[in-house]
């Protein structure tokens, strides 16, 4: 199944590979089949009205960058698509990074659900960066409205362990639904006194209704023992 050479190909990375590069990597596997890149740059014409950009966390270290981004929906509607623009800074507010370049996936440019009167975290570890970066501001454009109940997608946490590049979660997340996901992305977070301090991502290809698939996320940023780790899976497909 497509999720199994996710795994596969996790096996067979070695070598000096970042864990973003190894993300990267994976995801390129596991989506190999699928049109997910975007033929255009991403351009926010209209900012939101209802979604609201609550924190953004940039972590970086000898393995990479990540951009994490809480957003809440001030709406009685949910959202879903929600076209989300990114700029890294450095020193100074100087600029290093976006995510506007074309042939993104993307799940690296979009929000793909978030309830009514909810939150989500978003996270891009695959940000390039030529210096240090101190800061990341985002934006949020108009999404469309979701109707209906969203699919429930259930994570099992597994092991967490210290590998030679950084901390590597592994899960399973199951489809309770039955609507096959497509593209699921699950989002990482490591806090620690509530602070941000590891994030990563990990991409299912596809999730068929009632099945179940493991997941592993390479953790950008150092997770201490006491950091309390944080899984999302925002449904993709709703019906």
């Amino acid at each position: 199944m497509r999720w199994a050479a996710l795994a596969l190909a996790a096996v067979a990375l070695t070598g000096c590979e970042t864990s973003a590069e190894k993300s990267a990597k994976l995801e390129k596997a596991a989506l190999k089949d699928l049109p997910t890149h975007t033929a255009n740059g991403l351009k926010i014409a209209h900012p939101s009205a209802v979604l609201k950009v609550t924190s953004t966390a940039v972590i970086h270290d000898a393995e990479g960058t990540a951009a994490v981004v809480t957003l809440r929906n001030d709406s009685a509607e949910a959202q879903q698509a929600v076209p989300l623009e990114i700029t890294v800074h450095g020193a100074g507010g100087s600029s290093l990074a976006t995510n506007t370049a074309t042939g993104l996936a993307g799940s690296l440019t979009t929000v793909s659900y978030i309830a009514a009167h909810g939150t989500t975290t978003w996270i891009d570890d695959q940000v390039q960066v030529s210096e240090t970066p101190t800061s990341v501001t985002a934006e949020a454009g108009e999404g469309k409205p979701a109707h209906g109940p969203a699919p429930t997608i259930t994570l099992r946490r597994g092991a967490v362990t210290d590998e030679a590049g950084g901390t590597e979660v592994k899960g399973t997340a199951v489809n309770d639904s039955a609507v096959k996901q497509r593209e699921l992305v699950v989002y990482a977070v490591a806090a620690d006194a509530g602070h941000v301090v590891g994030a990563g991502r990990a991409v299912l290809a596809e999730l068929p209704a009632g099945a179940s698939a493991p997941f592993s996320i390479l953790l950008i940023g150092p997770a201490s023992s006491g950091a309390e780790i944080l899984l999302s899976a925002p449904p993709t497909t709703l019906g």
